[in-house]
């Protein structure tokens, strides 16, 4: 009876702690745990994560802002946010207006229009390296 007893009781002691198990947050993370409703009203309102640690580093919580970046995904569950890429733009066809002008002022027209869609020599350098060419050097 006695054999019995303690096993029963150790896996029902067991069961209640597995069920009530929460992973352990690492240290930096656990220090922002207690002001989560606080971080929460913060993004809501827009603040950036340079501000929200400034805002932990007047209460004495000395984070860094990918802390505080870490602790809004893992924690809070926050979306990633992808800004559109300003340089990536849809090429329209072009479009020819229905005024009849001249030849050639008209290829003018619709050249310049042209350019101002469509990359190439006459477009600004794209940044990067710049690498001579070995036959002028």
């Amino acid at each position: 009876m006695s054999d019995s007893s303690p096993s029963e009781d150790s896996q029902i002691r067991f069961k209640e702690l597995a069920n009530g198990y929460q992973p352990k947050l690492p240290r930096k993370l656990a220090l922002l745990l207690p002001f989560k409703p606080q971080i929460e009203k913060l993004l809501e309102r827009k603040a950036s994560y340079d501000d929200i640690r400034l805002l932990l580093e007047d209460v004495k919580v000395t984070v860094s802002k990918d802390t505080v970046h870490r602790f809004c995904r893992q924690v809070i569950g926050q979306k990633a946010v992808r800004q559109r890429n300003a340089g990536a733009k849809e090429i329209l066809p072009l479009k020819i207006s229905p005024v009849q002008q001249s030849p050639s002022e008209s290829i003018q027209v619709s050249l310049r229009e042209q350019r101002k869609l469509i990359p190439g020599p006459w477009s600004r350098r794209k940044p990067g390296p710049r690498i001579a060419d070995s036959k002028n050097l």
